[in-house]
């Protein structure tokens, strides 16, 4: 019975107990109501439940409305002619007109001829195939702001029908666009430079395998940018030359910037050199991402700098010649004082044994003494000889504390008629260094002589000449003349090094000049300075050069 009355009014449950009084004369009003009471409960419930799910589907429905209007994607839903249907608010906002504005217009409105055209043949291909569609387009919104945006479609059936649309993501590509031309230009831009470079310029990553070459890179391997790109640096240097450069690319990859010489063998062509610098692309990072490779053909650099070497020696040969011309003299006593002794201690062992005393002893002395005069006349004329000689360029390892005593051994004369008060302050553990023995002896030569004479203004009691050495900047040694003279004015120091340059009377200009080619030759500098007696001081500085790069000068 209860099942029954669930589906009767309360007015057909009235009547319903009405007729069965009728007919049974009698009823159990209790159970009816009982029923009633729970008829009335359960629709109660159904009522909450149905009031629920309204509640919570107008949610829904606001929530995806929301999603939809405020997405920050623009779409759209076109009809096969290309009507817009539908848009969110974000599309309409791009389009610049309200929403009700834009329903029921055609999209071509907004797009130039060109893109009319193209929008034409992306929805007859939307409509006729399964698969997304995508196309790029450029639209003016009512305010004329240009738009380049990516279309990507699908087709879509209507909910209510058979029929079709066409569902639309409008994105706005105008800023990417325009930071890919960007790229695109910088890219251009750093290849038609890197084209123009005269140098060899590569970048491998940290695989070393080749992302970028110029083209001379590529010409000189004769490699296009296809057969390139990708190619290990082995592959494409040779074993060899891979090898050579194998530590080097570490030490890069390590965050170090490195430079070094190499050869290159290059079929026909023969042999040439190059100079290489490995730079590390690490953005200030600890992170190395890969290697910038510069490469430089110095072949016709080491030729023409082999021709200035021979021409300096040449000159500065003529130098140390003339050099001992003036000072001739000197030379001459330093010589006649040996040669006297000799002379005088041969005469001594000539009357004793002609006397036949038997003064062994002194005999003996005698010759021991000329003996010794000998070999100081010797040491003089070898030191002489050397100095004047004429040779080649050869560095080895020396050390220059030794140098700067050869060279006041050559001028100890010219010190003593000058009357001047020689100082040697040399520095002990000096390690030693790659240089030509001569050639800077040449120059500490030219630098006391100049000292020398610039001291016979003044005074004798305060002729005073230094020579110091030491270490100087990270891997240098550091050599300085200092002097007592009355100096020198700031536009002669600013001109000192020039060619034919003298405070000389007498003095034809190219001494310090020719000094200054030979530090130059051996990678170091020199400069002359102020210093506190009055005087000048000049300074040079000699590289620590390892072995390997005797020939690099």
């Amino acid at each position: 019975m209860a099942a029954n009355l669930e589906n009767l009014s309360k007015q057909q449950l009235l009547e319903q107990i009405r007729l069965l009084q009728e007919e049974y004369g009698v009823l159990n009003t209790e159970n009816v109501a009982h029923d009633l009471h729970v008829h009335q409960i359960e629709l109660e419930m159904q009522n909450r439940e149905l009031r629920e799910a309204q509640q919570q589907l107008e949610e829904s429905r606001d929530d995806y409305a929301d999603l939809y209007d405020f997405s920050p994607v623009n779409y759209f839903t076109f009809s096969e002619t290309g009507i817009i249907k539908k848009i969110n608010l974000t599309g309409a906002a791009m389009l610049g007109k309200v929403r009700s504005y834009i329903i029921d217009s055609p999209f071509t409105r907004w797009l130039d001829k060109e893109s009319t055209n193209r929008f034409r043949k992306h929805l007859a291909a939307v409509f006729q195939s399964e698969i997304k569609i995508t196309d790029e387009f450029q639209l003016r919104n009512e305010a004329g702001k240009l738009f380049q945006v990516r279309i990507e479609s699908i087709r879509s059936k209507y909910a209510t029908s058979d029929e079709y649309e066409c569902r639309s993501v409008v994105i706005d590509i105008t800023e990417s666009n325009r930071i890919k031309n960007k790229l695109y230009l910088q890219a251009r831009q750093l290849k038609l430079i890197t084209n123009a470079l005269p140098i060899l310029v590569a970048y491998l990553d940290i695989d070393e395998k080749h992302l970028f070459a110029n083209k001379v890179y590529m010409d000189l391997f004769d490699l296009t940018e296809e057969e390139l790109i990708g190619r290990s640096a082995s592959d494409v240097w040779g074993q060899q030359t891979y090898e050579n450069m194998r530590k080097f690319f570490l030490f890069a990859l390590a965050g170090e910037v490195v430079k070094f010489e190499l050869e290159l063998p290059l079929g026909d062509s023969g042999k040439r050199f190059f100079q290489a610098t490995l730079i590390p692309d690490n953005e200030g990072t600890a992170e190395v991402f890969g290697v910038i490779v510069l490469i430089g053909d110095i072949t016709n650099r080491l030729a023409i700098e082999s021709i200035d070497r021979k021409r300096l020696l040449e000159i500065a040969h003529i130098n140390r010649l003339s050099s001992m011309g003036e000072m001739a003299t000197e030379i001459a006593h330093e010589l006649n004082q040996p040669l006297a002794a000799i002379s005088i201690y041969s005469d001594a062992c000539r009357r004793l044994i002609l006397s036949g005393s038997g003064e062994q002893e002194k005999i003996i002395q005698s010759l021991a003494d000329i003996h010794v005069q000998a070999e100081r006349a010797g040491d003089i004329i070898k030191r002489i000889r050397e100095f004047t000689s004429k040779k080649d360029l050869l560095k080895e390892e020396h050390d220059v504390n030794k140098i700067v005593e050869g060279a006041i051994k050559l001028l100890k004369v010219e010190i003593r008629v000058h009357n001047v008060y020689l100082k040697l302050n040399l520095a002990e553990d000096l390690p030693e260094i790659m240089i030509d023995k001569i050639l800077i002896e040449q120059v500490i030569f030219n630098l006391v002589r100049n000292a020398l004479e610039a001291m016979d203004e003044i005074d004798s009691s305060k002729r005073v000449l230094e020579l110091r050495t030491a270490k100087g900047n990270i891997n240098e040694i550091e050599v300085s003349v200092d002097d007592a003279g009355p100096g020198l004015s700031a536009s002669e120091i600013k001109h000192i090094f020039n060619p034919f340059h003298t405070s000389k009377k007498e003095g034809m200009g190219m001494g310090l000049t020719i000094s200054h080619s030979i530090i130059e030759a051996h990678h170091g500098r020199i400069w002359a300075l102020e210093n506190n007696h009055g005087g000048t001081t000049f300074v040079f500085t000699l590289p620590q050069i390892m072995k390997d790069d005797n020939d690099a000068a």
